[in-house]
């Protein structure tokens, strides 16, 4: 047993949590019935703990304490999936704080840490449960809180243990809907088994306790459809402007975590119906939407857009969509998506290239995934094609991609981000335009730009009264580049 908790030691708790936890996976997603029974806590705790690794590995081997727990904080920050790997996030994050500037910690280091991990745990939340990981996270830091000023890493790591263990059991009779299930809460099973990893690591025999795993399901969780969306990204933001974020997002929302992270960064998850209502005005990076009960695919779907408005649309019918998204964070949604065979519609050239970049993605390649690029480059080709893809669930993604291409050979016209004056000269010269070429069907994506949707409706009005049988659908996007983009048919 190590007399104090370094690099090396750390390094191989990592190791063991993740096994731990990739074996039990399948386990904790079918006991995941809290906040929602979507059945993805293993999955999310497994890529979130995976992603922090893997930041941990560009560090040398004699890296210290401190700088490998800040590594694994940040890496999981970034890669953080659903409400428990944010909170898994926040756990690390708080590790990394209480290590910062240590070669090696002792036991009142880690004392601190779980104290630490369990305030985070309880901060993070917007509204907290009994029942969960914040109750076993509390039970785990005060047992070693009460240990005598004496106590080693043995006596902290083995009282955590055994606190962990005891306050899951009682998770199944404090979680309302976990009564009379005999199943214990997921997220705080998640945790005991970072724990018990974390005893192992440091050459502490297993402890004896109930196969908690036993009491799950063969199958996720039945429930009802779930309604609403899974909204997460990153924001850039002061203390004081994260904690207004998170009262807006509890007054909206549900499932509230903000977790804060180095250098004032902020993580941001919610469940809620209206994905566009959770956005910030704040920096925001790797914005990432997902229906909460999402369709089973035989092809993922990944849908890139820098219209915020079409965020909705777009994970409704049942894309994980992205907002002006990077390769890192379509390599993210490449892994959401669901399915081993991925397509990425991308909303532009530039997007199409940073997709093309997220096809060889390390974690992409490694885990299998095939992902194709479509030809769609505009936000209402991407939106357009999405609509029509939406009942496609058993093509494969040759089909796909004929259907994509049929419709982006449609024209598209683009009207510049000008001031109204201007806008509306060039909306009587597109009218003229497209008049002449008798089109049945005109669509008009609405931007951002002052005065874009009343020249929609002009737009509109003008094709309308030059023929009487042409169909027009305006759609409002809210893309900050092009005041309108225009499709005819």
């Amino acid at each position: 047993m190590n007399a104090r908790l370094d690099g090396p030691t750390a390094r191989r708790w990592v190791t063991l949590a993740l096994t731990a936890l990739a074996s039990a996976r399948p386990r904790i997603d079918a006991l995941n019935v809290f906040p929602v029974a979507d059945a993805d806590t293993g999955t999310n705790v497994v890529l979130t703990l995976s992603a922090g690794a893997r930041s941990a590995q560009d560090l040398p081997e004699d890296a210290s304490l401190g700088d490998l727990s800040r590594a694994l904080a940040d890496g999981a920050l970034w890669g953080a999936r659903g409400n428990s790997g944010v909170i898994l996030a926040q756990a690390l994050q708080a590790l990394a704080r209480t290590f910062e500037g240590l070669d090696s910690a002792g036991p009142s280091d880690l004392i601190r840490a779980f104290d630490a991990i369990a305030q985070g745990a309880h901060r993070a939340l917007a509204a907290p449960v009994e029942g969960t990981i914040v109750t076993v996270a509390r039970d785990v830091a005060g047992a070693t809180l009460a240990l005598s000023p004496h106590a080693t890493l043995v006596d902290v790591v083995t009282a955590a243990v055994q606190a962990g263990n005891a306050s899951l059991d009682t998770t199944t009779d404090t979680l309302p809907v976990l009564r009379g299930t005999a199943m214990v809460d997921a997220g705080a099973l998640a945790f005991t088994i970072l724990v018990e990893a974390l005893a192992a690591a440091l050459g502490l025999a297993p402890s004896v306790h109930p196969d908690w795993l036993a009491a799950a399901p063969d199958e996720p969780h039945e429930h009802d459809r779930l309604e609403g969306f899974e909204v997460m990204y990153l924001v850039r933001a002061s203390h004081r402007q994260a904690t207004a974020l998170r009262m807006h997002l509890s007054a909206i929302g549900n499932s509230v975590v903000v977790v804060q992270g180095a250098q004032e960064l902020w993580h941001v998850h919610v469940h809620l119906e209206h994905p566009a209502q959770a956005l910030s005005e704040l920096p925001m990076s790797q914005v990432c939407v997902r229906p909460l009960d999402p369709p089973k695919r035989r092809v993922g779907i990944v849908a890139v857009t820098t219209a915020p408005q079409l965020l909705e649309s777009l994970a409704r019918a049942g894309a994980v969509a992205v907002l002006a998204a990077d390769a890192a964070t379509i390599a993210r949604a490449v892994v959401d998506a669901g399915a081993g065979d991925v397509l990425v519609l991308p909303c532009s050239a530039a997007a199409a290239a940073e997709a093309a970049t997220a096809s060889g993605d390390a974690v992409v390649v490694a885990d299998g995934y095939a992902v194709a690029v479509g030809p769609t480059l505009d936000d209402l080709a991407v939106y357009e094609s999405v609509a029509l893809l939406e009942a496609a669930t058993e093509s494969g993604v040759p089909e796909l991609l004929a259907v994509v291409r049929d419709l982006v050979s449609a024209r598209t016209h683009v009207v510049g981000n000008a001031d109204p004056r201007s806008l509306e000269a060039e909306v009587h010269a597109l009218a003229r335009e497209l008049a002449s070429g008798v089109p049945a069907v005109v669509t008009v994506l609405v931007g951002a730009a002052v005065g874009a949707r009343r020249a929609a409706k002009l737009l509109t009005a003008l094709l309308e009264a030059a023929s009487p049988e042409l169909e027009t659908f305006i759609v409002v996007g809210g893309q900050p580049e092009t005041a309108l983009l225009v499709r005819v048919q």
